[in-house]
């Protein structure tokens, strides 16, 4: 069975990005809705009045984080736990924990949602957005091709289990839980091998299967577990849940062995692995 709860990852948040652009790029913000909210980084009225009247040059992601920029002032929003972005008619009622909405000039609304309160909404001058924390500290976007090299640097300094390496955001950003696992059983890498036991030749093929895993998940839409808890901006799901191939599938048959699959728990988080194809 799969987990109820997973925080959005890389696949999602880009899923969002894009279900977001159509909406968003080259509209101008008449009017915003802020509640002072304790979140990760809490909603501060005063300082989302400083992100009205500005017009959205595009939005970016940074590994699990978004900024919706303009040329002045941009929000940095982070989806947490629970947190949505969802592009709204007016009339339609706000959900329960709608913290922040963000009135368009197309007519639309842009609606931030956290039932949980982990996420965070804030606005920050556009030209220091590389210097804001988090986003400073954040490592290589796996996508990119310098990945597979901070990775081997990262991986020959420590012991650590190297599923743990790959959820740490300072090597890799915006990989998580899901897609660690993910990734290790493309490899068929163990997830509790420690790190700098693993061969260049291993670590350069965990590193393009990081990739792919996330190319084919942002493909799908992301992934959408059995509660039905994330949805892109237009209230679509991901589709990726029906490819996994370990993440939540404890007792289940390997689809490439025929053996059970297996969960253990790894400092506090669930990992799953095939005792016969992960090494």
């Amino acid at each position: 069975m799969l987990p109820s709860v997973a925080v959005p990852e890389l696949p999602e948040v880009e899923t969002v990005r894009r279900s977001l652009l159509p909406h968003l790029e080259g509209r101008r913000v008449v009017g915003v809705e802020a509640r002072r909210v304790r979140l990760r980084q809490g909603i501060e009225p005063d300082e989302w009045r400083a992100f009205e009247g500005v017009v959205v040059r595009t939005i970016l992601r940074r590994g699990k984080y978004l900024a919706v920029t303009g040329d002045e002032v941009s929000a940095v929003l982070h989806l947490g736990m629970s947190g949505r972005l969802a592009v709204a008619d007016p009339r339609q009622p706000h959900a329960a924990h709608t913290h922040l909405v963000v009135h368009l000039d197309s007519g639309r609304e842009l609606r931030f949602v956290d039932p949980r309160r982990f996420g965070s909404a804030v606005v920050r001058p556009t030209r220091t957005l590389p210097l804001v924390p988090p986003l400073a500290s954040l490592g290589a976007e796996p996508l990119d091709d310098a990945a597979g090299g901070v990775l081997r640097d990262a991986a020959g300094r420590t012991r650590v289990a190297i599923r743990n390496l790959l959820l740490d955001q300072t090597v890799l950003a915006g990989v998580g839980n899901i897609y660690a696992n993910e990734a290790l059983a493309r490899a068929g890498i163990h997830p509790g091998r420690p790190a700098n036991r693993l061969s260049r030749r291993r670590l350069d093929r965990l590193a393009w299967a990081v990739r792919e895993t996330l190319e084919d998940a942002i493909a799908a839409g992301g992934t959408t577990l059995e509660d039905g808890g994330f949805a892109d901006a237009t209230g679509e799901a991901g589709y990726f849940a029906v490819d996994l191939a370990v993440y939540g599938r404890d007792d289940a048959p390997c689809r490439g062995c025929g053996r059970a699959i297996r969960r253990f728990v790894l400092t506090g988080r669930s990992a799953y692995f095939c005792p016969h194809c992960q090494r």
